[in-house]
């Protein structure tokens, strides 16, 4: 009862910043609404709100959401109450969080062979660019292996791409920042005249899902959907105060490491690939391949790559998202990532 009376209440706020359309939902109903995976794409951190909004009243799907993204007092008691399940991120916590993201994701198998509904985020994170990435992310071929008869609905979220709450300019959102900000402009808008972001929510459940064909396959094919018509970074603006309307923005720069890999000493060359090797077999590895789309390297195991270029070289990479390629593993371990490197220090004033 709380959980509805909080969706409600979120619908209704919501919707004062979002005019949302839903398609797709009466066919997902007549087929019944238990034991079903959920798997959105993640334009930006509000997502997970519209889609509880809309979807908890009847399914009451549980989430599994970062828990570092939940942990604010206000949001952690709101996602209790929605029964929201906490999962760390490998990419802020690395190798030592392996053993709770294996269990949480049991959890969600049981959950799901036992009728519950589950909202799972294939990439884990939110976009980068306009256009979804799972890269080598292993979560759903875990479940499908594991209980590969369950139903599946992909929904495929637009319109979002270019809010305050996503990556479009480039730089990490902060939600509790944007959630008070909102807020603000809600009073501003004397509640109910504010512009609205127009978003769709598409859902399907296809039937030539390749439940049994590999992560690579699985990916690209949930890539496929979700990426569709992807439409580009759009601002709008906040309060009828401003002028200027509505407009398309820049997509953000790609993050790399700089560097000239032809300076890259022999014998690192040579470790790293070793390293690549032995975490991704053995396969091509030219300097662009990509660690996940091309060499299957998931999150955990590119943590476990930072980990180790770290430890092996001595260089910090302080951006875990600049290990995109083998160049960049190559260039990271000779300190080009911008962590290591030798340090000058001053002498200090005699006093």
């Amino acid at each position: 009862m709380k959980g509805s009376l909080l969706t409600a209440f979120g619908r209704v706020l919501l919707g004062q910043r979002y005019r949302v359309r839903i398609s797709g939902l009466d066919a997902i109903r007549a087929r019944g609404n238990g034991g079903i995976l959920f798997l959105p794409n993640h334009p930006a951190y509000v997502d997970p709100m519209l889609l509880m909004a809309h979807l908890f009243p009847e399914f009451r799907p549980r989430t599994l959401a970062d828990q570092d993204m939940i942990a604010a007092p206000g949001i952690r008691w709101i996602t209790a109450r929605l029964g929201v399940q906490p999962i760390p991120d490998p990419a802020r916590h690395g190798e030592a969080s392996r053993p709770e993201v294996e269990r949480v994701i049991q959890t969600c198998i049981d959950g799901l062979r036992q009728g519950e509904n589950w909202l799972l985020y294939p990439a884990g994170r939110i976009y980068h660019s306009r256009f979804e990435d799972l890269g080598g992310n292993s979560a759903v071929e875990t479940i499908l292996a594991q209980a590969p008869e369950l139903r599946v609905v992909l929904i495929r979220t637009t319109g979002l791409w270019g809010s305050s709450f996503g990556r479009a300019s480039g730089r990490p959102p902060q939600l509790v920042k944007g959630l008070v900000h909102g807020l603000k402009c809600l009073l501003a808008n004397f509640l109910f005249f504010g512009p609205r972001r127009e978003v769709k929510l598409e859902l399907a459940e296809p039937s030539d899902l390749p439940r049994r064909e590999g992560r690579a396959v699985l990916n690209r094919y949930l890539e496929g959907y979700y990426n569709q018509d992807a439409p580009s970074a759009r601002y709008v603006p906040y309060t009828f105060w401003e002028r200027g309307g509505a407009r398309d923005l820049p997509e953000p720069e790609a993050r790399k490491i700089d560097g000239d890999l032809g300076e890259v000493p022999s014998a690192v060359r040579e470790q790293v690939l070793a390293k690549l090797v032995e975490l991704a077999g053995s396969v091509p590895m030219p300097e662009d391949a990509l660690l996940a789309k091309d060499l299957g390297l998931d999150s955990l195991g590119r943590m476990e790559l930072q980990t180790w270029i770290e430890q092996e070289f001595g260089h910090e990479v302080p951006d875990p998202e600049s290990l995109q390629s083998v160049g960049d593993c190559l260039l990271a371990a000779c300190g080009k990532a911008g962590g290591g490197g030798k340090t000058l220090l001053t002498v200090p004033p005699p006093r």
